[in-house]
Order: C-alpha cells, then sequence, then structure tokens
C-alpha cells in the first residue's frame, strides 16, 4: 500500500521533469512509458462505438475495457456535447426508412437502425432483390423494446475487465509494486463511469412510443437501388417505439452531462500522467492496453443480433425474393399491403414500363375499394 502511495504523490511531479521527454530508443524498449503515454490518445473513434454498441443496458454497466485511445475519446466527446448536444457516433451504415402506408422515406440517422441493417446483410450486392418480414416482439417473457439482451459480445468485455484487473495485480503480489493495479482499475473505473451516462439511453432510444393497442406501423429499412435486402417491421399494439422517430436521431438533453463529461476528461488527462511516469512494468500496462483495446475493436464491430441493441423482432415467415426486383415487389405486396408500392420510387426511379405502370395503379384502385 506504501508504494501505491508513493507511487500517485510523485507521478505529477515527475511528469514535468525533462528527463522524460529525452529517453533513447534503447530505454523506450527497456520501459515504453513515453510510448504508451502517447497510445493513450489515439483509437478514441473505436471506443465511441464501441460504447455506442454495449450501452443502454438495465444494470447501466457497459463493459468497454481500460484500453488506448480513452483520453482522446473522452476529450472529443467533451468538445462534441458542448458544441452538437450529441454523444452518439455518427451512422456507420447508410440506409432508408419509407413508411409503408405513406410511403415517406427518410435518412436513416440512428446508429442502432444503421447497425440493424448491417448486420441483416448476407450478401449485398447479391443479384435480385429480398424481402424479410419481421414484427416488434409482444412476448411478455421477453425484454421490452428498447431494453437489450446481454449477449456473448457484452460478456466478454465483463470477462476481458476482470482479466486485466487479474494481470495487473501480479506485481502487487509478487513484489508488493501495487502501481500497474492502480492504473488499471482507476482507467477502468472511469471507462465504466464514461459508459454509465444516462445520455447514452436517451439519445440512443430517443422516439416516442405508441399510445393505442390499435396502433400499427409498417416501415422499410434498405440501403438503397443498387443493393439487395430490405427489411420490413410491422410495429402493433401499445409501448412500440415508433422507429420514425428514431430514424431522425431527435437530441435528446440530459442534466449534468457537460459538467460530468469535463470532470471524465480531467481524470483521464491525470491518469495520463500517472502513466507517463510509470517506472516499472510498463510493458504490462501496454499488454492489459493492447487486451483492452482487442475487446473495443470486438465490440465495435463484431456484427449482433437486434435484441443485443433492443430491438426484439419475430421474423414473419420466410423472406420472399427474386432476381428481378419487380417481381420481388409484387410477392412483397403480395404478403403486406403498401410495401411492394412504397419501394417502386427507391428502386425504379427513373419510372416504369407501362405494363408495371398498370399493375401499380390498379394495385392502388384495389386498395381504394
Amino acid at each position: 500500500m506504501l508504494n501505491m502511495l508513493d507511487f500517485l504523490s510523485t507521478s505529477l511531479r515527475l511528469a514535468t521533469e525533462p528527463e522524460s521527454l529525452s529517453s533513447s530508443p534503447k530505454s523506450q524498449w527497456q520501459n515504453p512509458n513515453i510510448v504508451l503515454s502517447i497510445l493513450t490518445i489515439v483509437g478514441g473513434d473505436i471506443i465511441q462505438r464501441a460504447i455506442a454498441q454495449l450501452s443502454g443496458h438495465p444494470s447501466y454497466i457497459t463493459p468497454v475495457a481500460f484500453s488506448f485511445g480513452w483520453v482522446g475519446y473522452t476529450l472529443s466527446t467533451a468538445l462534441t456535447i458542448m458544441c452538437e448536444g450529441r454523444i452518439m457516433p455518427p451512422v456507420d451504415c447508410d440506409c432508408i426508412l419509407i413508411n409503408a402506408k405513406s410511403q415517406y422515406s427518410r435518412m436513416n440517422r440512428s446508429w442502432i437502425l444503421g447497425r440493424l441493417v448491417r448486420d441483416h446483410e448476407k450478401d449485398p450486392l447479391k443479384p435480385g432483390l429480398t424481402v424479410s418480414f419481421y414484427k416488434t416482439s409482444t412476448n411478455r417473457d421477453s425484454q421490452p423494446q428498447g431494453i437489450p439482451t446481454s449477449d456473448w459480445v457484452y460478456y466478454s468485455g465483463i470477462v476481458v475487465i476482470l482479466v486485466q484487473l487479474v494481470i495487473a495485480a501480479i506485481p502487487g503480489i509478487v513484489s508488493r509494486d501495487w502501481s500497474v493495479l492502480t492504473v488499471t482499475a482507476l482507467g477502468t473505473s472511469l471507462a465504466l463511469l464514461s459508459g454509465a451516462l444516462p445520455k447514452w439511453k436517451a439519445e440512443k432510444w430517443s422516439g416516442r412510443k405508441s399510445q393505442k393497442d390499435s396502433d400499427r406501423t409498417v416501415i422499410c429499412l434498405t440501403r438503397g437501388n443498387g443493393y439487395s435486402d430490405v427489411i420490413v417491421i410491422i410495429s402493433e399494439g401499445k409501448d412500440q417505439y415508433r422507429l420514425e422517430d428514431l430514424a431522425n436521431a431527435r437530441n435528446s438533453p440530459v442534466p449534468h452531462t457537460i459538467p460530468i463529461a469535463l470532470m471524465l476528461c480531467t481524470a483521464q488527462v491525470l491518469l495520463l500522467l500517472i502513466v507517463a511516469n510509470l517506472n516499472d512494468h510498463a510493458w504490462l500496462v501496454l499488454g492489459i492496453s493492447t487486451l483492452g483495446i482487442l475487446q473495443n475493436a470486438l465490440a465495435a464491430s463484431v456484427r449482433r443480433d437486434p435484441s443485443a441493441s433492443g430491438i426484439h423482432l419475430e421474423q414473419l415467415g420466410d423472406p420472399v425474393s427474386d432476381k428481378k426486383v419487380m417481381k420481388a415487389l409484387q410477392k412483397a405486396e403480395e404478403q403486406e399491403q403498401y410495401v411492394g408500392l412504397s419501394l417502386l420510387p427507391i428502386f425504379f426511379p427513373g419510372g416504369l414500363r407501362a405494363d408495371e405502370e398498370e399493375w401499380r395503379d390498379g394495385t392502388f384502385a384495389k386498395y381504394k375499394v
């Protein structure tokens, strides 16, 4: 314990000594503390995406491990919150949401809907078109909409955090040097606090819910003309999120987010000073951080079931597909009214042939009878 207190008390003093900046390459191979401190600044975008993937759990535990990039992440996040009022990353899979009944389309700005489309695609450039039908789950035994289930990605983050702490405790057990455990425990605590900000869930699910048992909405999600997949989601009943609201990505202010973000940023900078002055076991901290960034990258990129993001769906029959896009849309129209019709402007922006216009007009006329 004395070693740990000495380590913390001397870190800031040593940070101002010029000798720490004049280390030779040979000494850096022996004790790469400067390289380690530089690495704590880069890679913030990976951390932001990892938190976006894993946040929203009812326990507020977002298992994104201590790793490189946390200083850069907290700094950029604090600036983004102050300037734009947002904390979620930009959508990394462009797609379009279409209301089947009104035929109104909009570009999706929701992270979770974009990831839903990305993770659903098997072969986005295969010929023809496949339309898959789902309904939002109303099973009382399942999680409510907006509450994610814990999958293997979520639990892998917890396992990695525990492994990091066990590895960090080795120098303390062997030589009574608790500096590595101190750095790892502080970094992990700050990471968990960053992921527990209520604004993550508020912004991730910034939409209204249906108010009546009779409410029914049918929306289509697709990356547009040139891609081979369409997801149709039917929402029925009360307390179902309006996915069109999510696609708008409304800003959801949460009190005290800015001062908390600034405090977390300041704490990460102080932790950077501690890391920069590690005299021993810097390679061990480097290894622990490498393990953490691998977990961050996995969480940020791996394909997941929609329920892991809080969208609980039940598939309705087999997908309809055809090598001819028009025939696939006609099959989709037979399964759910207005679906094929609403997708015509998306997949045929240049207009229709005479027989295709006849089918479209005849279908509209049939619904008006």
